[in-house]
């Protein structure tokens, strides 16, 4: 009973002592906590800036340099262009605006060699896959040791593997051979009939009185212009001159051009 007694008052005393010191213990936790928390923030801030921070200096670095590497191209392209101008004679030495003209020249060599290549196979390709005579040409490569052992077998056309294959090239250029020689004659006399066309709306002949033959027309119109300009000029003068007599159009020249002599 004493005990009892003892322990109620006592909790009953130390009630308000015990609930303040919860609550510094409360507060003091939750301080900790929200330290805790904003150490754990200000980690991932730090963290996040590690990352982030050199990607965007990276991506930076990485965009000046393609700008850099975009204007050196393009001020090489402008001065490969400007070496083929006359004028380029004046500002830079002869040898260098040779060597660039000749590494032009190369590129440009180059450049159609490949597209040659490529235009060659993508021919060889159709004819072995849609000619009569190229299909017989890739069955029989088909069979060969050749296609047996290429690398690229089942990752590749039949037709590609064949037309890259010398043996098979040299057959297609045998059959067609004749269709060449055709088309070149037929380019051949096209650009001949071109080249006289121009000629004759160029450099229109003018014939000469030749005998038995009489004038030609492009003479008869020269003598007729002829006529009408000394005209124009006797009456134009006439006009100009007030003191000079009145006359009619009579003068003493002739002008001969073939058989036809004019006299005014």
């Amino acid at each position: 009973m004493g005990r009892k007694l003892e322990w109620e008052l006592s909790g009953k005393s130390d009630v308000p002592q015990k609930m303040a010191q919860a609550k510094a213990s409360m507060e003091g936790l939750e301080g900790a906590a929200n330290a805790v928390g904003k150490k754990f923030r200000e980690a991932f801030k730090d963290i996040a800036l590690g990352f982030i921070a050199p990607t965007v200096l990276v991506n930076k670095a990485i965009g000046f340099l393609m700008d850099k590497i975009e204007e050196a191209k393009r001020k090489a392209q402008e001065a490969r262009d400007f070496a083929k101008d006359e004028e380029s004679k004046r500002y830079a030495p002869a040898g260098g605006r040779e060597a660039v003209l000749q590494l032009m020249e190369q590129q440009k060599e180059e450049e159609n060699r490949q597209k040659g290549q490529a235009l060659a196979m993508q021919g060889y390709q159709h004819f072995l896959e849609k000619d009569p005579r190229g299909r017989a040409i890739l069955e029989e490569y088909n069979k060969s040791e050749a296609a047996a052992t290429n690398p690229l077998r089942g990752i590749a056309p039949a037709a590609v593997l064949a037309g890259m294959n010398e043996e098979v090239q040299k057959k297609i250029e045998a059959i067609l051979a004749p269709d060449v020689a055709a088309r070149a004659a037929a380019e051949d006399a096209a650009k001949k009939a071109k080249e006289a066309e121009n000629k004759a709306m160029t450099r229109p002949e003018v014939s000469s009185n030749i005998v038995g033959v009489g004038i030609s027309p492009q003479l008869e119109v020269a003598n007729q212009q002829l006529v009408a300009q000394e005209k124009m000029a006797f009456y134009l003068e006439t006009l100009v001159d007030f003191t000079k007599p009145k006359q009619e159009f009579n003068t003493t020249k002739d002008f001969d051009f073939g058989k036809t002599a004019f006299n005014r």
